[in-house]
């Protein structure tokens, strides 16, 4: 199934107009990485990441885990080719920081993500 492009332009909680292309893939790949997976009815079950999994886990287990999440999460759109991941920071004892880029059919993007190990 292809994933259309042109889609509504989020500032700051608000519509402001459509748009599509490089632009609409970098606003696509934020949504995946902060929407968890099988929670809301809207999306299909392959659409989301599964970060709330890491929740209790060690850092050593979390870190190699988060590189295999954010691919799959990623990956599952069709308009992205390739994901590749430099580095993942330990920010606080709860909180991991992704970095890395994601090929795209409109050129590459920067990831950057956040991933909590802890509920609390």
């Amino acid at each position: 199934m292809d994933n259309p492009t042109l889609t509504y332009q989020i500032k700051n909680g608000r519509i402001m107009n459509k748009f599509d292309g490089h632009e609409a893939m970098i606003q696509a790949v934020d949504k995946i990485l902060k929407t968890e997976r099988f929670v809301y009815p809207i999306y299909n079950n392959q659409y989301g990441n599964d970060f709330f999994e890491l929740f209790g886990k060690s850092f050593d287990y979390a870190t190699v885990e988060v590189e295999r999440m954010v691919k799959e999460a990623l990956i599952a759109d069709d308009r992205v080719l390739a994901v590749s991941i430099d580095d993942i920071e330990v920010l606080d004892r709860t909180i991991l920081k992704v970095h890395g880029s994601c090929a795209t059919i409109y050129g590459d993007i920067s990831i950057e993500s956040e991933v909590s190990v802890s509920d609390t």
